[in-house]
């Protein structure tokens, strides 16, 4: 007779691998899906020519009779048509990987966006954009994938996206959308590694004050991180002041992981930069935010994007440096947690004799670092141990194998340098 735990994973592992099954079987009729609307816009191309007299109205009523027929509204059937059709005539290979159920219907949206500014007539630059991140995709979340196919994307089109980015900081606002029951939402728009830093420093102001309310003798502060954060970035907009808590935190300064080859650094070439696992950022500046950088690092890359090597050997603080550098992100499937904000967990336990050393070291976040302690039951606890290259292999309670290997860094291997910085 079977045990009630053992009943239990192994019916945990059938319920996960009958929903992954569901999953593909999903992305293979929105596949057939997306080839209908790809033969629909056709039908359309096919009787007007774009641009011409009339074919605004033929584009409308197109897109209302998916609206009406689908019961979608006018922006989802219109992104709908502009999917289908663009995934088929410019995507091939992201195009099989739907139809056999390897990616989701996300996983494709954020692959074309992220595509969306290579030149429609580079088919060299798409076909090697495609043959990067559609493995990528097929192994990871639509998070990760639309961060790392930007990085590719920049990679394979660097004129045309340095100039995007550049376009950021000329296209930087702040809008009030009234929200309604006494709530509004304010937006900042601008250079994505700006807005991190702000909210990077937000974050640690705001943890700064929670940890000195629990001090002993201190009053308790029952707001939560984010009421903090809210409360400290409208203390400083509308008073112009830090705060009478200045003392506390005269030393947390905005964090930002960026990486830059050593040639834009020194104004030699233009590629663009990494903001680390976010996507690529204006080289200018990332230039500027090495010149303010209190710290660098010097990574040294092998052909496939990978961290083989950084400045000299100085352990602990050299060995910890090494591996945010190489995990970006917390190392758990699908995270993604800033790896400055992670625990470094020894893999194998430090206390059953777990080397300190970086083949047994990784980046883990405070939620995912406790799916792995020894004092958890184990019908809730994971295991992780790494193989050569960084690779993490978890295995969830009920015995089930799931593999997260460290992105690598696609804008800085060619055959002339393969190092970069980062600050």
């Amino acid at each position: 007779m079977e045990k009630p735990r053992d009943h239990y994973l192994r019916r945990s592992a059938e319920i996960v691998g009958e929903c992954a099954e569901l999953g593909r079987e999903i992305a293979r009729l929105q596949a057939r899906q997306a080839a209908l609307a790809h033969e629909r816009v056709a039908l359309l191309l096919d009787e007007i020519r774009p641009g011409s007299d009339g074919f605004d109205p033929a584009e409308r009523s197109m897109i209302s009779e998916f609206s009406v027929g689908m019961h979608l509204s006018r922006y989802a059937a219109a992104k709908l048509l502009a999917t289908g059709f663009s995934l088929h005539e410019r995507f091939p290979v992201t195009c099989a990987a739907l139809e056999t159920g390897e990616v989701s219907l996300g996983h494709v949206e954020a692959i074309l966006e992220a595509a969306a500014d290579i030149p429609h007539d580079d088919t060299g630059a798409l076909a090697e954009y495609e043959a990067q991140v559609v493995p990528f995709a097929a192994a990871e979340s639509r998070a990760r994938t639309k961060a790392f196919a930007e990085t590719v994307a920049a990679a394979v089109a660097p004129v045309a996206l340095t100039e995007l980015h550049r376009r950021a900081h000329d296209d930087r606002a702040v809008s009030v959308t009234d929200d309604g029951a006494g709530q509004a939402t304010m937006h900042a728009t601008g250079p994505a590694a700006l807005i991190h830093a702000a909210f990077d420093l937000l974050t640690q102001e705001g943890r700064a004050v929670l940890d000195a309310a629990k001090q002993e003798g201190a009053v308790e502060d029952m707001r939560r991180l984010d009421q903090v954060r809210f409360d400290r970035f409208l203390l400083k907009i509308l008073t112009g002041r830090i705060a009478d808590d200045a003392d506390l935190l005269d030393r947390v300064h905005a964090t930002v992981q960026v990486t830059v080859a050593e040639t834009t650094l020194s104004g030699h070439d233009d590629r663009m930069a990494e903001l680390d696992g976010r996507g690529p950022m204006d080289p200018d500046l990332a230039r500027r935010f090495a010149a303010a950088a209190f710290s660098w690092e010097r990574l040294e890359l092998d052909g496939s994007g990978m961290i083989v090597r950084t400045s000299p050997y100085r352990p602990p603080e050299a060995m910890k440096r090494y591996l945010r550098a190489r995990d970006r992100n917390c190392r758990f499937l699908n995270c993604r947690m800033p790896a400055r904000r992670c625990q470094i967990d020894h893999n194998h336990d430090y206390a059953r004799f777990g080397p300190t050393d970086p083949v047994n070291l990784a980046c883990f976040c405070e939620t995912h670092h406790a799916l792995k302690h020894p004092d958890l039951d184990p019908r809730w606890r994971w295991t992780a141990r790494q193989r050569p290259g960084g690779v993490i292999v978890w295995t969830s309670p009920s015995g089930v194998e799931y593999t997260d290997a460290p992105p690598p860094r696609v804008m800085f291997t060619d055959a002339e340098d393969s190092r970069a910085d980062a600050a």
